[in-house]
């Protein structure tokens, strides 16, 4: 199949980024011969746009590109969304006043369509945490309330994350928002707990993309590792995930490729998509 009659969706942790969450030459090198020939590239990732930008080192995506892990599509040319889906305001606001006032340990990290807001202290926070989310600031709830929010994520000791999870059944806000429960490499946590607007996944925002100008007549593929992106291949025209993926994500993929650490992405791009 030629390039251009194709567009990648790429997760970015443990696919595009390697173990030292960088993205390797060789993946580079490969997405610049696949744009250059037509190929249409975008990401797709719980990371707002500019975040993610900032760590693929100003590398930019060619293409409208899958943020806050499907509440969002961001067209890097025009600089705006082609595509929003809104937490729901209300019971977000009850999570972050709840976590206010009894889990004040708790790292609550708010997303926002331009910023993304560390609502508890900057004495408090994790720096790791903090330089992962950059850019960002500290605002407190009361101040960013006018802005729309499109997730948060909620990071903490094991019984804080279950205090909080707790909550949200026992006082039915999960009836209101989608719940992800995820691991974090992060020091000094294991968890985190993300909220997203109900019913979004990275696989809603890529059946949006359908209707975008630049996808039509395209193929649609999908490469990723982890639980967040099960939908996401699921709703690819062909899906793929390299080595190190989970074996719930192998499971549904139509190609295992090699690891994250060994250029999955220009694996898919050199050897995999003429071959289609």
């Amino acid at each position: 199949m030629l390039y251009r009659d194709t567009a990648i969706f790429s997760d970015l942790d443990g696919t595009l980024f390697n173990s030292d969450s960088v993205i390797s030459q060789e993946n580079l090198a490969a997405i610049h011969t696949y744009t250059e020939a037509g190929g249409l590239f975008a990401i797709a990732t719980g990371r707002s746009f500019p975040n993610s930008v900032y760590y693929m080192k100003n590398f930019v995506p060619n293409a409208p590109s899958i943020v806050y892990n499907g509440s969002g599509v961001y067209d890097p040319k025009t600089q705006r969304y082609l595509y929003m889906v809104e937490a729901d305001r209300e019971a977000i606001l009850s999570v972050l006043l709840w976590c206010r006032e009894n889990l004040p340990g708790l790292e609550t990290q708010v997303y926002g369509e331009r910023m993304t807001y560390y609502v508890t202290p900057r004495e408090t926070a994790t720096p790791m945490l903090v330089e992962q989310l950059m850019p960002c600031e500290f605002r407190s709830v009361e101040e960013i309330q006018g802005i729309p929010w499109f997730k948060t994520l909620h990071y903490g000791e094991p019984e804080e994350t279950q205090a909080l999870f707790q909550y949200l059944n026992e006082s039915k806000l999960s009836e209101r928002v989608e719940i992800v429960r995820a691991i974090t490499g992060v020091p000094p946590y294991h968890e985190h707990i993300e909220l997203l607007p109900k019913n979004v996944t990275k696989g809603t925002a890529l059946t949006a993309c359908r209707d975008i100008p630049c996808f039509t007549g395209r193929r649609l593929l999908a490469i990723g590792d982890y639980r967040n992106d099960r939908e996401l291949l699921e709703a690819a025209d062909a899906a793929f995930c390299p080595s190190n993926a989970s074996d719930e994500i192998k499971s549904i993929c139509d190609r295992v490729l090699v690891s994250n650490d060994e250029n999955a992405v220009a694996s898919l791009i050199c050897d995999v998509i003429p071959s289609l």
